[in-house]
């Protein structure tokens, strides 16, 4: 998060009593202040990508008043992408929503959709040519799975499959009417949403779990992006089904969905808890900061089923990525995961790029600050950034185009050593 976004409704939710946020957002890494040392950072690593979000709640801080300053800001932010010879990548909407929306239902309520084309029209408008690509909905699924029906911790934290249904409704028709804007007032554009998918593995009675999620979770937000420039994959684990205690009333109302739904809500935020910490439970496996199993790989399979359901589509990774303090792991997730990837793109898939989550250590939602994902280390009292080996591997690899191969070997969990980062 860029921090400090005291108009959002994640401002307000982690503030409220009961809600299961660890911390505060506070300022976050500061991005919003320091993004052109960020973006110099970015630079100088070799990276050629800066996939970054827009703030909705700053731009449009009421109903119909848009601020001038905040848009000045991002076109600034762009410049600054554009002036160090980097992709600027806009993500429209991640997960936040102005608080004067939220509190008229947020994407439940029908009006939303409209809002958010509005908005969406001001700020493609200002930022004008020198972007060309943009993300409309980051995660959708998770939006509506995680806040609507209540089973991750996200606002507004309803618990009824009608307020997840509505949702999804909603999100759906957000992002068909921001596609509209895109291909309206930037024709040359790309654009498409980003979805996280998982690598599903499902046993037993966990399989009508499996279809049942999968459904409502992806497939229905797949679907809505048939006519997408790209698909934006994120993937970081595999999710394994098969816990009774969870599963198990889903089997038995599996016969037709209305059964499935009446028992679905009570259990929610077990499963949801599952999908995070299913791992954690298998005695030896190697797992993750956010519980989840270490599986770099994972991303093949989700990129191998998009591929399937929407043939010849491009598809762009945009997150990929494992929280560890330990950076040589992230060495590893990188270059275990591009060879997956690489393998697809030799049989044929058209996978157009692949963004790592997260340059900076991130503020990760309800989890707060413990999870470490950046391959630029920021220290939480200074907000000094500190380059790790990763980010110098990842930058290499985008300079030149090739990857080395991972063999376990211990020079390749450092591969420039300790000093100074290529070009600076």
């Amino acid at each position: 998060m860029e921090g400090d976004n005291r108009l959002s409704d994640w401002w307000a939710w982690e503030r409220r009593p009961g809600t299961p946020c660890r911390e505060p957002s506070g300022e976050a890494c500061d991005h919003y202040r320091r993004y052109r040392e960020d973006v110099a950072l970015l630079a100088d690593l070799g990276l050629n990508t800066h996939r970054f979000s827009v703030e909705w709640a700053r731009i449009e801080p009421s109903d119909g008043v848009f601020a001038a300053d905040a848009l000045e800001h991002y076109r600034d932010v762009v410049a600054a992408t554009r002036e160090r010879a980097l992709v600027p990548m806009v993500t429209l909407n991640h997960f936040t929503l102005p608080g004067w929306v939220a509190a008229r239902g947020g994407w439940r309520d029908p009006a939303t959709p409209a809002r958010f084309e509005r908005y969406c029209r001001r700020v493609v408008d200002a930022l004008g040519p020198d972007v060309d690509w943009y993300c409309t909905v980051n995660e959708p699924g998770v939006v509506a799975f995680g806040g609507y029906l209540g089973a991750l911790g996200f606002p507004p934290g309803t618990r009824d499959v009608g307020s997840w249904k509505r949702a999804i409704r909603g999100l759906v028709e957000g992002h068909r009417r921001a596609r509209g804007v895109v291909r309206e007032l930037r024709p040359g554009a790309q654009v498409g949403a980003t979805h996280s998918l998982q690598a599903w593995e499902a046993r037993g009675g966990g399989r009508a779990l499996e279809a049942y999620l999968r459904r409502m979770n992806e497939d229905v937000f797949l679907e809505a992006c048939a006519d997408d420039d790209f698909v934006g994959v994120q993937t970081y684990s595999s999710v394994r089904l098969s816990a009774p205690g969870i599963a198990g009333p889903l089997v038995h109302a599996a016969v037709s969905l209305p059964p499935i739904e009446a028992v679905f809500v009570p259990l929610a935020t077990r499963i949801g808890t599952h999908m995070v910490d299913s791992a954690v439970a298998r005695s030896g496996t190697r797992t993750t900061q956010m519980g989840y199993e270490y599986r770099p790989e994972a991303v093949a399979a989700t990129i191998r089923r998009v591929a399937s359901m929407l043939p010849g589509k491009a598809i762009v990774v945009t997150e990929h990525g494992v929280a560890t303090d330990d950076d040589a792991d992230r060495v590893e997730f990188i270059l275990r995961g591009l060879a997956a990837i690489h393998a697809l793109i030799d049989d044929g898939i058209p996978i157009r790029g692949y963004i790592h989550w997260s340059l900076l250590d991130n503020f990760e939602w309800a989890l707060g600050y413990a999870m470490r994902f950046g391959m630029i280390r920021v220290d939480r009292a200074t907000q000094e950034r500190t380059v790790l080996p990763s980010a110098r591997l990842l930058g290499h690899i985008a300079a030149t185009g090739v990857a080395p191969a991972w063999t376990g070997s211990a020079d390749l969990r450092d591969p420039f050593g300790a000093g100074a980062v290529p070009g600076t």
